[in-house]
């Protein structure tokens, strides 16, 4: 069957029914139909056109579409790829640290040239566990999507993890050696949540999903994966983002502050609207629908949203609604 050139959405809408408006019982259908009948009825309509992204059709308002078409990417491939946050908040909250972490003393025996901290973790405060002691090695800077503001990473956090730097997980035989180990994942009833929740998996107990060299990179554009539109932030210091943010890797504070500034234009922004309520998420393949250069320092456009975004990333919302449109004009201009 031929694809439709269009189609008409209707959306009727008026007072929400609830057992309130019938005196707190159920409605038979006749009661049901004359209470509609003497309520406003509002009547939205949209006309509607399909547009192929590289994962297939969508469909957007005709209104959006002529608004936002020279933004669209006409190819299937991008130079910018996002990822979905690491799974660290899981668990009950096992490897979430609460507070900040306190240097401590090294433990009698312990290798002088490490450094200590002293923690708690969501989990070990709910099982009535004292603070305890493990290396600062083990500690990760991580965020939430609700952390994120326009332009910034604005709240910080702390996770617990087996985990190398380069995102690797440690091996088990040298995790049995750490104090991590000894201090809190021997616990019986830590591993038994653990082992809950990553058997399904088929993974070691202390494994993070997406814990891996991406989610540790120093310079990434991110945003909040629960919205309407891209909300994105600037994030250089290699914090892990959780799995409600995503984010895109870039090589430099300058390319960051570039991307993230597009992200915000208007004309993109009209079309993921359109997107998230049916799609239900600002969700990473989002990137590919739309037309984004790799970043060029000599290009003037480039270094023009460098600036704004700059502006932004230190001003916030203010900042942005006084360059919207230039943004908007900028974008058109890739």
């Amino acid at each position: 069957m031929s694809q439709p050139v269009s189609f008409n959405y209707i959306k009727l809408s008026g007072s929400k029914l609830s057992p309130e408006s019938f005196g707190n019982k159920e409605p038979r259908i006749d009661e049901v139909y004359e209470y509609i009948s003497r309520e406003k009825v509002k009547i939205d309509r949209w006309d509607m056109v399909p547009v192929t992204f590289a994962d297939g059709v969508h469909w957007l308002s005709v209104t959006t579409y002529n608004y936002a078409r020279n933004a669209f990417n006409t190819s299937r491939t991008s130079p910018y790829e996002a990822h979905e946050g690491a799974s660290f908040d899981v668990a009950k909250g096992a490897w979430l640290i609460i507070g900040d972490p306190i240097p401590a003393q090294p433990p009698i025996g312990a290798p002088k040239n490490e450094r200590y901290v002293y923690i708690k973790t969501v989990l070990s405060e709910e099982l009535g566990l004292k603070p305890f002691i493990v290396e600062e090695k083990f500690v990760f800077k991580c965020f939430k999507g609700e952390d994120i503001s326009i332009g910034r990473v604005r709240n910080y956090r702390y996770l617990l993890a087996a985990y190398k730097r380069d995102g690797n997980s440690l091996p088990e035989t040298e995790l049995k050696q750490t104090f991590l180990w000894k201090n809190y994942l021997s616990n019986p009833q830590v591993i038994k949540i653990l082992e809950d929740v990553s058997k399904h998996m088929k993974k070691k107990p202390w494994y993070i999903e997406r814990m891996n060299e991406y989610a540790l990179a120093q310079y990434k554009v991110v945003w909040r994966d629960v919205a309407s539109e891209f909300i994105p932030a600037v994030e250089a210091s290699g914090a892990i983002p959780d799995h409600n943010v995503h984010y895109v890797i870039v090589n430099s504070l300058d390319e960051a502050y570039y991307l993230g500034t597009v992200l915000l234009a208007p004309q993109i922004n009209a079309v993921v609207r359109e997107l998230s309520p049916w799609i239900g998420h600002v969700q990473p393949r989002f990137i590919k629908y739309f037309k984004l250069p790799k970043y060029n320092p000599g290009n003037n456009v480039h270094r023009r949203l460098v600036e704004i975004g700059r502006l932004i990333h230190n001003e916030g919302e203010d900042a942005l609604k006084k360059v919207l449109k230039e943004i908007e004009e900028l974008v058109r201009k890739l």
